[in-house]
């Protein structure tokens, strides 16, 4: 299983708690798309439980990465304000916290320190990722991104929380 970014940790327990709040977890199988190359989703997606595949058929790549726990769907598209350049498929059943870009361009409005800090996670996530995928390109095994062992606890006891519905 991948290991969680540890940058998610830089989200607030109040963040963590309104994601929970905004979000819907949502059950999905194998072999269920989640994301469509070209069409932009209506949300983001965190994922609790589950193993994913993302592919391209505009790269003729049928692997460009695998996503678990901790990690984001959608939000390349998000951060570029263009329809996604792959699809995201499950590999196993999964759960997801599913929240609307819709609401969250509101709570960064209403709230501009959580913009903030949400667009930071986003986007040193999104470079990771794409930093990944240029180096599996290459033929080079990407080095795993450095973490603090707090930071990994932290996200874990994020996911845990959101998967019991304490937020």
């Amino acid at each position: 299983m991948p290991k969680p970014p540890p940058f998610l940790g830089e989200l607030s327990d109040e963040d963590a708690e309104w994601f929970g709040a905004a979000g819907e977890q949502r059950r999905v199988h194998a072999g269920e798309v989640i994301i469509t190359e070209g069409v932009t989703p209506a949300h983001i997606h965190l994922v609790l439980e589950g193993s994913f595949v993302v592919s391209s058929e505009g790269l003729g790549d049928p692997e460009i990465q695998r996503i678990g726990p901790g990690e984001l769907m959608g939000e390349m598209s998000y951060i570029q304000g263009i329809p996604p350049g792959g699809s995201v498929r499950a590999v196993t059943d999964g759960v997801l916290l599913s929240v609307r870009r819709a609401d969250i361009d509101t709570k960064i409005q209403a709230d501009p320190a959580f913009g903030s800090r949400f667009r930071k996670v986003i986007s040193e996530f999104a470079f990771t990722r794409v930093y990944q995928y240029g180096r599996r390109r290459a033929g080079d095994d990407p080095p795993a991104p450095p973490s603090e062992p707090d930071d990994d606890l932290r996200v874990h006891e994020l996911i845990e929380k959101l998967l019991r519905g304490e937020f």
